[in-house]
């Protein structure tokens, strides 16, 4: 992907020569903040199309072809960029980046992959290490005061074939061992090795954190196998550190480590307040004839804004501070920041919970007395038609990706209010 400092950094552009700024962006929202501000300077297409998963998201040849007439694309931050940026450019090397976030306080987020398939593995995340001589820490973190699972599986090989690609070379050996092999069972403060079987890791309930002691034999490549994935377990910390506190990272994992940061910031009025600015910047700098014309836009959408915000405020009035809404999919989070609202997860790494954690979050759902589930069209409900049969409470279709953004955000503040 295009790093944000050279998408930022393509500003020496001189004023185009006709009447429109071809712009494309990646969803619907930033068709509509473009549009608010370039009004008829601007033509402006999204690559999204409605209903469609903007995480994992494929152009089509037909979208691909219309890159290359465009003059600008300004990215937002989505997973599905990651795959794409670096292509769009190649399509059309005279269309120019904008990073619209530029300048935002990101969230962080527990990381997950959008991989909506079962596994038919025995492990869901490998990670390949760099690890020297000596001793480490892995540990595992209670996440809203739980751990993901009492016990989970666990499998370090070292890598002795020089293979290209270490994870597709050793998988099915990883699940033979999982599959024949018994467990060795270990607790908290035991010291784990590279062997020929795999750990069953259980987690000491009385601690927020239970720590496992690795003792590595010889500096080499190491591939660990997971039962679950590490950000299941992962609160302020990562996970996998030596003696001294340094952070280890893997080289590469399956799948493939995403951004940590909550990439739904259209979700706050604050955080496209900073997007307009962006969009009438670059504008300006594309077609500095027409400032004063995207000036007065600029303005206008901005008191379009504030006039939001005021709205989503007055709904929300009644509710008490940090008041909780259960959502499918984590596309809350800065609208729940900025509104005094906590957005309590079903989603478990991009995927439907397993059946113990499915009965973590019902038991969760009924202390917090949740009186409605919200779902996306994006996404599968079949998880939170599950807990709301049990709940007896509604499930809410409603999504972050409308074009029409303030009238949506409106009626999402509606849903929570009446739902709280």
């Amino acid at each position: 992907m295009l790093k944000k400092a050279v998408l930022a950094g393509l500003i020496g552009i001189s004023s185009l020569s006709y009447a429109n700024v071809n712009v494309i962006v990646s969803i619907l929202p930033q068709q509509t903040f473009v549009q608010k501000i370039g009004g008829d300077k601007v033509n402006v297409t999204a690559m999204v199309k409605p209903g469609s998963n903007p995480h994992s998201y494929e152009p089509k040849p037909s979208q691909m072809r219309a890159l290359s007439k465009a003059d600008v694309y300004f990215p937002i931050n989505l997973e599905f960029e990651n795959a794409w940026l670096d292509k769009f450019a190649q399509q059309n090397q005279n269309m120019q980046f904008f990073d619209m976030t530029e300048g935002l306080e990101l969230m962080n987020m527990v990381a997950h992959t959008h991989s909506h398939h079962k596994s038919s593995t025995p492990y869901e995340w490998t990670g390949l290490f760099e690890l020297q001589k000596g001793e480490y820490q892995w540990s595992f973190s209670k996440v809203a005061g739980q751990y993901a699972d009492p016990a989970m599986k666990f499998l370090i090989i070292e890598v002795t074939d020089k293979s290209k690609n270490p994870i597709d070379k050793y998988k099915a050996r990883a699940k033979k061992l999982f599959d024949t092999n018994t467990a060795l069972s270990v607790k908290d403060r035991d010291t784990l090795t590279s062997n020929n079987g795999y750990y069953l890791l259980n987690f000491d309930a009385q601690k927020e954190k239970t720590v496992f002691n690795l003792d590595i034999k010889k500096d080499a490549q190491y591939l660990f196998f997971t039962q679950h994935f590490p950000s299941e377990f992962k609160d302020k910390e990562h996970f996998l550190k030596d003696l001294a506190h340094t952070d280890i990272k893997p080289t590469t994992t399956s799948p493939k480590a995403e951004s940590k940061f909550d990439p739904h910031t259209w979700t706050s009025p604050a955080n496209v307040t900073i997007m307009a600015q962006n969009i009438y910047n670059t504008l300006v700098k594309l077609d500095k004839d027409n400032e004063a014309y995207y000036r007065k836009n600029y303005e206008n959408f901005i008191e379009e804004i504030e006039l939001t915000d005021k709205k989503i405020r007055k709904i929300l009035s009644s509710l008490p501070n940090n008041s909780k809404i259960m959502v499918f999919h984590p596309s809350w989070g800065y609208f729940a920041r900025d509104y005094g609202l906590t957005q309590l997860t079903i989603e478990v790494e991009g995927k439907e919970p397993k059946p113990k954690m499915l009965e973590k979050i019902i038991k969760k759902a009924k202390q917090e007395k949740v009186k409605a589930i919200f779902t996306q069209v994006e996404f599968s409900d079949k998880s939170a038609k599950a807990i709301a049969n049990e709940l007896n409470i509604k499930v809410l279709k409603e999504t972050p990706l409308a074009k029409e953004w303030s009238n949506n955000l409106i009626k999402i503040a509606g849903a929570i209010a009446n739902n709280s």
